[in-house]
């Protein structure tokens, strides 16, 4: 089954670029040129991808994003001309997972757009991988699936990423780096301080006590772990 991608951006001459590229590729695309529009199309479609301009009539891209996270997983690459480090704070924050700086070559958009859907699952199927289990957690890598304590959380593309990479070897500390490379599309902006932007959120979903966290541990000097509990074990703090 093809895969649909919305792509959201003003400039019609861009779009129409962009449209050809991904078509001639087997995807099937959905266009829209502002923030209103591209809302309507994400109501409407099925979608596996959505590439958003920051810079969107009517409705900002990060309105759109933050209005798409409400309701979806969806993965969502901005594009934005201005290469601002704000900006991809913001988006991160809000649950981008991937950024483009414009202009950008129609290649790397491509090679983004194909190593996005390959991580989340969206071209090649999920893994058949068991359910995970740590403490409160329960994290399901084939439905897609978090729940604390029972109930469901609602995590976006990358904080599950990290989450099921963190749960899947307990007790082994991750550089920054190592889970940038695990998770990214190959874009530097999930390095460093964009991986602790990502963490903090996810502490505040998983953790009890998200300022005293005892499921994902801070390695001073080296990165994160997540902890070794026994399965259904309380995280709160004792």
């Amino acid at each position: 089954m093809e895969e649909t991608i919305l792509l959201v951006d003003d400039d019609a001459a861009l779009l129409e670029v962009m449209t050809i590229v991904l078509s001639s590729e087997g995807y099937r695309v959905v266009t829209a040129t502002d923030g209103a529009e591209a809302l309507r199309e994400v109501e409407r479609n099925r979608l596996d991808l959505v590439v958003l301009d920051v810079m969107l009539p009517r409705i900002s891209g990060f309105e759109v994003l933050k209005k798409i996270r409400e309701k979806s997983d969806v993965p969502v690459v901005m594009l934005t001309a201005k290469g601002q480090s704000v900006d991809k704070v913001v988006g991160l924050e809000l649950g981008a997972d991937d950024y483009i700086t414009k202009p950008f070559d129609t290649k790397e958009l491509l090679a983004r757009i194909r190593a996005i859907l390959r991580r989340f699952g969206r071209q090649e199927g999920k893994s058949q991988e068991g359910i995970l289990r740590l403490g409160p957690l329960e994290l399901d890598p084939n439905g897609y699936t978090v729940t604390k304590d029972g109930e469901p959380l609602e995590l976006t593309p990358t904080e599950f990423k990290i989450l099921a990479l963190l749960m899947r070897r307990p007790g082994r500390a991750f550089t920054r780096t190592q889970i940038s490379e695990a998770v990214s599309t190959g874009s530097h902006y999930l390095a460093s301080r964009y991986i602790d932007v990502h963490i903090s959120r996810l502490r505040a979903k998983v953790e009890h006590e998200p300022k005293e966290p005892r499921i994902i541990q801070t390695v001073p000097s080296v990165g994160y772990r997540a902890a070794r509990l026994p399965s259904n074990a309380s995280s709160r703090n004792t």
